[in-house]
């Protein structure tokens, strides 16, 4: 948690690309002429996906402008082409598309895209934006690749960790979460409970009023709303940071820099971002993970699978 996605904060573009790799603007690679290709590209991607690893990956990003504005928006369509840098950095070795995804619905967005890397190391991305008008904006941004992440992997079993419960708190609500429109099924079953039951459930680590990101809230009403139709899965929702009751309200405990700390779940779990969203199937294995933002049908799709 002291790496929070940055995904609203579009003035650190620039810092995401140097820290993890540079920022160009290709030669176009057919299609239409391409803008930006002089002068500096006139858009930059933001990385958002806290890990990037070998194989399958949600890769999270978004563009700006070169003023630091979001340009990402459901009608500027993103194509993807991925190179291995490390071999053949001016080789497409695979390619895919990008779906938006509102972060805050109708104000910020980002896309994602489902894609698998074969190997570790340096690898880049060519992002292709196509705007309404039909002007192409190109930009290559080159990032490293780990071998593998903190958080469960893909059919790894996640850890067992006590999470509160309603009947710890005396059926209180409040004191279990700052969401405030709780739905009570997200507390009544811990995550070590869920577990020994043998049967699949989701849960999403999320403070609707302490989120560092702004999407908490967005992402436990996506959550909420697909839960209805799920009544015979269970669903978890626990704060992410370390709370304590103060007058009557659900506060963060902050360290000696005023900061909020880290729940024992969320450090279990190896979670640097918040939300975070985790689909189980009954044999304790991750079917499916969202971090950040999430759409309905990512998250139904999930579900359907189990």
């Amino acid at each position: 948690m002291r790496r929070t996605v940055a995904l609203l904060v579009v003035t650190v573009v620039l810092a995401a690309c140097a820290g993890q790799g540079s920022a160009t603007s290709p030669p176009p690679a057919g299609g239409p002429a391409a803008s930006g290709t002089t002068g500096g590209p006139e858009i930059l991607p933001l990385l958002v996906s806290a890990e990037i690893t070998k194989g399958p990956n949600r890769f999270l990003f978004s563009l700006t402008d070169r003023q630091n504005r979001l340009v990402a928006a459901p009608d500027v369509q993103v194509h993807l082409r991925f190179y291995d840098v490390d071999t053949a950095p001016d080789t497409v070795v695979f390619e895919g598309d990008g779906r938006f995804i509102w972060a805050i619905e109708g104000q910020n967005g980002l896309y994602a895209a489902d894609i698998t890397f074969p190997d570790a190391g340096r690898w880049g991305t060519r992002f292709e934006a196509t705007f309404p008008d039909g002007s192409l904006k190109v930009v290559r941004a080159d990032y490293d690749v780990q071998e593998s992440g903190t958080t469960p992997a893909l059919g790894a079993p996640v850890p067992s960790v006590d999470t509160p419960t309603l009947a710890e708190v005396g059926g209180d609500v409040r004191k279990l979460s700052s969401d405030p429109r709780p739905d009570r099924r997200f507390y009544e079953t811990s995550i070590a409970d869920a577990l020994a039951a043998g049967k699949p459930f989701v849960v999403v680590f999320a403070t609707p009023a302490f989120c560092r990101t702004r999407t908490c809230g967005p992402t436990l009403e996506t959550v909420k709303a697909v839960a209805t139709a799920y009544p015979q899965i269970t669903f978890i929702n626990v704060e992410p940071y370390r709370m304590v009751v103060r007058d009557g309200t659900l506060q963060p405990e902050l360290d000696a820099n005023g900061q909020p700390q880290p729940a024992s779940w969320t450090e279990a779990w190896g979670l640097q971002t918040e939300p975070y969203t985790v689909v189980v199937r009954g044999d304790g294995t991750v079917a499916a993970k969202y971090e950040g933002v999430l759409a309905p049908e990512e998250l139904r799709a999930a579900l359907d699978a189990l």
